[in-house]
């Protein structure tokens, strides 16, 4: 039986070439992932901008 482990989503976006840091954002409780232009999106949103299946 083979198991499949999914990557981390933080090392898929890296691998699909989002420029952006998948970091810990204290003013919004949550995981973000920061944009060098400053541009903030949840992980949902990187996801779906560079083609990655979240489930």
């Amino acid at each position: 039986m083979h198991i499949f482990e999914r990557k981390p989503l933080s090392d898929r976006l890296r691998e699909a070439g989002c420029p952006g840091d998948y970091v810990y954002s204290p003013a919004e409780g949550r995981m973000i992932v920061r944009m060098p232009d400053g541009e903030v999106l949840t992980p949902g949103e990187a996801a779906d901008r560079y083609n990655i299946p979240v489930l």
